[in-house]
């Protein structure tokens, strides 16, 4: 029997590993709760429910050195106001866990560079990392299936001139255009879940998310979409899981070669019963599958009830307006009146 990879890796692969540990952890970990849209997290932020408190837990670091790095002042109302977006504050508490993550990774890869310990450091990133993307991608592909992050345009949507349009604006209507590429783009970040949920799977749905949030990434930075860092960051997570399979990927689909089978390192080694794991899985999952489609679901049956007879474009035949003493400038003429959902 073979030393298994975590057995025999040197100390600077310890390292790297470690660092990866403890960094990601540091970042993943405060927006566990951002997962579920029905208590204020995910992508629809719906109320300051528990998980902008559970994320008010991890601000006050991230808002002291946003303040002294970053020469911020102010309030900074919205480093308090959720997470998962690109304040100051997240910035600077992503710089805080990399700082944290390089100090114990050294420590740490010192400690047991005669003796290597911990070998259950290889099962927990990738449990970390396979479960922080899938749980993290679950509300998004949904709000897209359903659809919430992408509603049908409305009247007012095609009434609005391309050039009044913002960047972020201007992407948004291009996704809500069309209904099947809206469609198909949720269920591909669905589909990279369920690959990610399963071990012997991981490495596909690593690379499926690559894909996937590779776009997503490049167009939160080129169309100015304030999730840039999270959606950097869930690439660099499926970074690394893939890592672990480089050779034996670069051997099938580079050199073709044969490559031989994958270690399956587990994070409890046997310990919890099969049972014990699947209904972890389940209850994850599934809560925060059940939370994006309570929070989505009632927006769009509402949205797609029946709509008001004076709902649409209207032109206008004449206009006049009561002349306000001392006003000398002449009114403009109204030309155009769109009615929309609770919007004149």
């Amino acid at each position: 029997m073979t030393d298994s990879p975590a057995a025999v890796r040197g100390t600077a692969g310890r390292f790297l590993e470690r660092f990866a540990l403890v960094t990601l952890g540091l970042y993943h970990i405060p927006l566990f709760l951002n997962n579920y849209p029905s208590i204020g997290g995910g992508s629809g932020g719906f109320s300051p429910g528990l998980a902008v408190s559970w994320g008010h837990v991890f601000t006050l670091p991230g808002i002291w050195l946003a303040r002294w790095m970053f020469g911020m002042t102010g309030p900074m109302t919205e480093a308090t106001a959720g997470d998962n977006g690109d304040v100051g504050e997240e910035w600077a508490r992503l710089i805080l866990a990399v700082a944290i993550g390089f100090v114990v990774a050294v420590a740490w890869a010192w400690r047991d560079r005669d003796r290597p310990r911990a070998r259950w450091t290889e099962g927990a990133l990738r449990v970390m990392l396979r479960y922080s993307i899938a749980l993290g991608l679950i509300s998004y592909g949904v709000a897209k299936i359903l659809p919430q992050q992408f509603p049908p345009l409305t009247t007012m949507n095609y009434e609005t001139r391309v050039g009044e349009l913002a960047p972020m604006r201007m992407l948004w209507f291009f996704m809500q255009y069309s209904r099947p590429y809206n469609f198909f783009a949720g269920l591909a970040e669905c589909t990279a879940v369920v690959l990610l949920c399963f071990r012997r799977t991981a490495s596909l749905g690593a690379l499926a998310t690559i894909v996937v949030m590779s776009n997503v990434a490049l167009m939160n930075w080129f169309y100015d979409v304030p999730v840039k860092l999270y959606s950097t960051m869930l690439v660099a997570s499926a970074v690394v899981l893939v890592l672990y399979d480089a050779r034996r990927l670069l051997a099938v689909f580079i050199r073709n070669e044969a490559a031989p089978a994958a270690s399956q390192p587990t994070l409890f080694d046997g310990r919890l019963p099969d049972a014990a794991r699947w209904a972890i899985k389940i209850v994850l999952v599934g809560s925060v599958t059940m939370s994006s489609v309570a929070a989505f679901r009632p927006n769009v049956t509402g949205r797609d009830g029946a709509q008001s007879a004076v709902v649409g474009p209207w032109g206008v035949m004449a206009f006049a307006r009561e002349a306000r003493k001392g006003d000398s400038t002449a009114a403009p003429v109204w030309r155009r009146i769109i009615v929309d959902r609770g919007t004149i």
